[in-house]
């Protein structure tokens, strides 16, 4: 009786344990929509940002102004950039699978370099905001920042998958 006792306690242990688990986002459960929002909101200093995302007609297409990697391991994204041609930028995509993440956060990175050219040619007062950009990841969803207050656009980030 006292085993079938410290068994029945055990078993209930071990299923309370299993039933807190990780209640972290899933990459399907990410808005890129609604977590882009909250990042350009974070940052009160951006200017009016053209914004394009996987459900524009074109999305696919779209997408290689932001990135080289295999639009097939994107699940969904949303990237906004300064309409005036300053250096602002937020971008948010989430993969299908987030082994992925390293090589698209290097392609963001390739990209940055690009931009870093081009404000070094048009806007050299610019480079300084795209030297310290953000390319940060939770899991699947990766997101770069171009922006003045990156800092707080990074928290905004992360407080969304707390």
């Amino acid at each position: 009786m006292k085993r079938k006792s410290i068994l029945v306690l055990l078993m209930i242990f071990v299923i309370g344990i299993v039933g807190c688990g990780n209640n972290a986002k899933k990459s399907n459960d990410i808005d890129v929509d609604a977590l882009q929002k909250k990042l350009m909101e974070a940052d009160t200093t951006l200017p009016s940002m053209k914004q394009i995302s996987s459900k524009d007609k074109e999305g696919e297409l779209k997408f290689t102004a932001l990135s080289d990697i295999d639009y097939s391991l994107v699940d969904s994204y949303a990237y906004a950039y300064a309409k005036d041609g300053t250096a602002e930028e937020i971008a948010v995509i989430v993969l299908k699978d987030e082994a992925d993440a390293a090589e698209l956060m290097e392609s963001l990175h390739k990209h940055l370099e690009n931009r870093k050219g081009t404000m070094q040619a048009y806007a050299p007062e610019q480079v300084s905001m795209v030297e310290n950009a953000v390319v940060t990841y939770h899991g699947a969803c990766v997101t770069l920042i171009v922006s003045n207050k990156c800092g707080v656009v990074q928290q905004a980030f992360d407080a969304y998958f707390k």
